[in-house]
């Protein structure tokens, strides 16, 4: 933040690694702003107090972002640092490089969504058929009720593959016959699954963090087969301190997924499943484990 300020103060740009190619382009449209440096020095460092964006930018009205799954966990963080003028909306339905559905106003638009096919071919396939897996469904070809796996093939880059989610059809639009529906859970064929769905994993250790452990700065969910029975294990990056009452989070989360699971449920009550498992990492380890994959990828 400092090194920011000050580059904006004196209108010069760092020497940093990898930027020879664009610094000649950047200095033509970069000079000194020491009125605008006494204003980000007076609203202080990210983070610091509710609302900072709007204050660095006032006219900001928007945040998109990916915030489902696992990444709901920055959820708190952007509505901490949004404030309560920027209301956070459920906007898309889809992967990162092909939207599947966009909310459907004529149903409740925090939970309906209404199929469209703007950046890519979607199918699907019936979860619950005895057909094979390679059956596939076009949007007509749904049934009201019906649970399914989306399909999706991007226009750009032309990949296809299937999505992981399961949604149900509650109906079709009126107007163009396209399907809304729900999203229901994240289907896996990873065994860390077998209970619980992805977003029973995630409300349970997001909610448990906040009251317990600290603030969550990322997290995943693996199975934990150290002893039997096997648990899930969970594995968190946090920011600042650590909470007085940690100890009791297992629990905690046990307890939450006991609730919000028949499966996790009848499961832990026959002995299949153990409390589970929480272990802390570093600050930086999930980014240092991202960096190495596309390293290894490429």
């Amino acid at each position: 933040w400092l090194l920011l300020v000050g580059c904006i103060e004196n209108g010069i740009i760092p020497d940093i690694e990898t930027t020879d190619q664009i610094r000649a382009a950047l200095k033509k449209h970069f000079t000194a702003n020491p009125t605008r440096a006494m204003e980000l020095r007076e609203i202080g460092p990210p983070g610091v107090a509710e609302g900072w964006a709007v204050r660095v930018w006032p006219a900001l009205t928007k945040f998109i972002g990916i915030t489902g799954g696992i990444c709901a966990v920055s959820v708190p963080k952007i509505t901490h640092v949004l404030g309560p003028s920027v209301a956070i909306q459920s906007c898309v339905y889809g992967s990162s490089e092909c939207r599947i559905a966009l909310p459907y106003l004529n149903g409740n638009p925090a939970t309906d969504f209404r199929v469209r096919m703007d950046d890519g071919l979607i199918e699907f396939v019936d979860v619950l058929s005895d057909e094979p897996s390679e059956h596939v469904l076009s949007a007509w070809e749904l049934v009201k009720g019906g649970h399914y796996q989306p399909i999706l093939t991007t226009r750009s880059g032309l990949w296809r593959y299937r999505l992981g989610d399961v949604i149900a059809v509650k109906g079709f639009a009126p107007d163009d016959g396209m399907p809304v529906i729900n999203y229901m859970h994240r289907r896996e064929n990873s065994s860390s699954l077998e209970t619980c769905t992805e977003s029973e994993l995630t409300s349970a250790i997001i909610s448990t963090a906040k009251q317990w452990i600290g603030q969550l700065s990322d997290f995943t969910a693996v199975r934990d087969e150290r002893k039997i029975p096997y648990a899930f294990g969970f594995l968190l990056e946090i920011e600042g301190e650590l909470g007085n009452d940690a100890i009791m989070a297992p629990q905690k989360i046990s307890e939450l997924l006991t609730a919000s699971s028949f499966e996790y449920r009848y499961a832990f009550w026959k002995g299949v499943i153990r409390k589970p498992t929480i272990r802390l990492v570093g600050k930086g380890t999930f980014e240092e484990f991202r960096r190495w994959k596309c390293d290894k990828a490429g």
